[in-house]
């Protein structure tokens, strides 16, 4: 078709007015950013490291949906005061509820056999059922919103596979799936078009507040122990360049342990600005993107990770600190000290050089842009959750520094008896 830009049935009336596509919208937008604060603060807690590793992949693209929505809706004659209201209190216990999941199973089956399949059948009722061309900038968002839950969904069902061959199902994870079902029911569905009951649902687990892990947790019956030391890989190469560049594999394998910090900042970090938790959803996304760097690299040359001693530092000697220093030690102590030290470019060109392995020269490469924008991200937002000037910050983040790095030694130190 070439007539109207190539817009298919562009006579037909949509079921949407400006304004309820605004309400219908808004609904969409608080699900997204629901989504990525329950994951958020789920993710220290969990255990599988598949589903740590998409977990941290889509509540990126959760926030990637909600920064778009939010930019939207102001669009259609709405005040850009409600994007930091709740539009129902029903999605809002829906939420209270999930952050309370227990196990890596009921996180699972509820975000991917029935949260997202629940968004994905609306957004495309939404997709099929509004005016194709005066509301061409919401079809865009959702096309992308869909897609992105496709992908997840189906990533989901094989992951649910996997959890579900491990050990026999409690019982308790379709238990919370039928409690959330019965809220989104109440609710009216993801849009708020369905039948809704008068009766307001009653809490389940949400009727304590959740409490954020205080220490990271690793599946045990497929991963080594947590440590607050790095182990290395087990027979280390005789190599003194092969041996340096297996450690500096392990270590990059290891930055999960900064998504779970960054995970820990975002969830308790409350009165944000969006484009805060925006830049912080990135920030764990890029961290997770390291830790693959660094399992591709050692799987790639025939190294066994998963089993070796899991390196927990970052999130577990900080997780009982503010946020505001837990961030400040991170992305001004350790990412901004690295552009000051040049550490990550004499890595890159270290790994180009000496050790000559295209792949982890690569991986250092982006793992070197990365944390440009990291540091960036430090001095962006550190000093607006301390409410102090930067060079304060970077003061804070130095004595941060020296508890870190006191607690790390003692730990490598009783490694070595």
């Amino acid at each position: 078709m070439i007539k109207f830009a190539g817009i298919a049935d562009p006579y037909r009336v949509g079921v949407y007015s400006v304004e309820r596509n605004a309400a219908v919208l808004q609904r969409y937008r608080y699900l997204h950013e629901g989504l990525l604060r329950a994951a958020a603060g789920q993710l220290p807690g969990r255990g599988d490291w598949n589903l740590r590793m998409g977990m941290c992949k889509h509540l990126y693209e959760d926030a990637e949906a909600a920064d778009l929505l939010h930019k939207r809706i102001p669009e259609l004659r709405t005040s850009s005061a409600v994007l930091v209201k709740d539009p129902d209190p029903r999605l809002t216990l829906l939420m209270e509820e999930l952050v309370h999941a227990q196990t890596d199973l009921e996180w699972a089956s509820a975000v991917y056999e029935v949260i997202k399949p629940a968004m994905l059948e609306a957004f495309r009722h939404h997709l099929a059922h509004t005016q194709q061309i005066v509301d061409q900038p919401t079809i865009r968002i959702l096309r992308q919103a869909a897609a992105d839950l496709e992908d997840q969904i189906e990533w989901g069902a094989a992951l649910l596979v996997d959890l579900r061959t491990q050990g026999e199902p409690s019982g308790e994870e379709q238990e919370l799936c039928s409690v959330l079902r019965l809220l989104l029911q109440a609710a009216g569905g993801v849009a708020g078009d369905l039948p809704r009951s008068a009766e307001v649902p009653r809490r389940w687990r949400s009727g304590k507040p959740y409490a954020i892990p205080s220490r990271s947790r690793r599946d045990p019956n497929r991963m080594g122990p947590t440590t607050l030391a790095r182990t290395g890989v087990e027979n280390p190469p005789a190599d003194p360049v092969l041996r340096e560049l297996v450690f500096k594999m392990r270590v990059r394998q290891e930055e999960m342990t900064a998504c779970d910090l960054i995970a820990g900042v975002l969830y308790s970090q409350q009165h944000m600005p969006w484009s805060f938790y925006h830049d912080l959803a990135r920030h764990i996304w890029d961290e997770a993107r390291h830790a693959m760097f660094g399992q591709a690299a050692l799987e790639e040359d025939g190294y066994e990770w998963m089993t070796r001693p899991q390196y927990t530092s970052d999130y577990d000697v900080n997780a009982e600190k503010i946020p505001a220093a837990q961030y400040a030690w991170l992305s001004i102590g350790i990412e901004e000290g690295a552009m000051v030290s040049l550490g990550k470019k004499k890595e890159f060109e270290w790994c180009r050089d000496e050790a000559k392995h295209p792949l982890m020269t690569q991986f250092q490469d982006y793992d070197w842009a990365d944390e440009v924008v990291h540091a960036n991200l430090g001095r962006k937002w550190a000093p607006d959750l301390m409410g102090e000037p930067i060079g304060f910050v970077r003061e804070i983040a130095q004595k941060e520094l020296d508890h870190f790095w006191a607690e790390v030694r003692k730990a490598e130190q009783q490694q070595a008896k």
